[in-house]
Parts: structure tokens; C-alpha cells; sequence
């Protein structure tokens, strides 16, 4: 009998091991930022999956590479495709996924603190609303394509 518990604890130990993250990010990038100054801006990319059974918010999140992070979209305003802020974040449903993508949602990094090249990396502290936090390091730089877009905000004017 004590074999058994030994090795049901064992099973149980290992088990815990290969748990599943609550929220899995994949094919992360950040869009390099070389055509601007540092103080501009850029945004983080890719794929989060909630593997819990409940549905969870991206809310933001954290870098050392700017000093604001926000969730945006991109949005009909007055006609134009212009950014802003997802009021009250991005909910991700229960088991499914979300793609933070150009031109649609996205993980806006404003404030840099340094141009990012393409080929730098940056580490990103991912926050939520019914999940833990997620650091995602080596979020590697690719070169800007595009770049249209367009901030609207009420509270601050970024097209200057």
C-alpha cells in the first residue's frame, strides 16, 4: 500500500509539472519602431490563448521599453481608421483564442524609452482581469510595414 501512494504522489507531482498555463502567448513580435524618435510609439503582436474555463480581459500591460501600455483597436472614427484604447480591455472567451493583430487589436506600447530596432528584443509583462500576469521575454523587433494608423483620443492628441 505504501508503493502505491509513493507512486500516485509521483503521478500527482509530475502532473502538476505539465499544467497548462491560464493564458499562452505564441508568435509574439513587436513592431520596430525606426522611423521614429524615442517617446514614440509601437505595438505588440501575436496569439493569446485562455486555456481556462472562464472568459478573461487583456487589460494591458508592462515593459521596460515604454511607458504606457495599453489594449487598442482600430476603429471607424469620423469616417477614418483611426487607434484607440479598448475601454475596459479585450476579453478573451473561455478556451478560445485572440489575435492581436496590424490593423486590428493590439498591445500599444507608447512612450518608448528607445527606438527598438529590428532584431532587438523586449520582454513584456502581459496583465489581466481573472488570470495571473504573463512575462513573455525575447519579443523580438521586425521591421515596420505600413504604419497608417491613426491615434484618437479624448484625453490626448498623438497624430502631432
Amino acid at each position: 500500500m505504501r508503493k502505491f501512494s509513493i507512486l500516485v504522489a509521483a503521478v500527482l507531482v509530475l502532473a502538476g509539472c505539465s499544467a497548462e498555463p491560464e493564458v499562452a502567448a505564441t508568435d509574439l513580435w513587436v513592431k520596430s519602431s525606426e522611423s521614429s524618435l524615442a517617446g514614440g510609439m509601437t505595438a505588440v503582436y501575436g496569439t493569446l490563448t485562455n486555456n481556462t474555463s472562464a472568459d478573461i480581459v487583456l487589460t494591458g500591460g508592462k515593459t521596460d521599453a515604454a511607458g504606457v501600455t495599453e489594449v487598442h483597436e482600430m476603429a471607424m472614427i469620423n469616417g477614418q481608421m483611426k487607434m484607440q484604447e479598448i475601454d475596459g480591455g479585450l476579453t478573451i472567451p473561455a478556451g478560445q483564442s485572440i489575435e492581436l493583430e496590424p490593423g486590428g487589436n493590439h498591445l500599444m506600447l507608447m512612450q518608448l524609452t528607445a527606438d527598438l530596432l529590428a532584431g532587438d528584443e523586449i520582454s513584456v509583462t502581459f496583465s489581466f482581469t481573472g488570470a495571473a500576469v504573463l512575462l513573455v521575454d525575447g519579443i523580438v523587433a521586425k521591421p515596420a510595414e505600413g504604419g497608417d494608423e491613426e491615434y484618437h483620443s479624448t484625453e490626448m492628441d498623438m497624430d502631432n
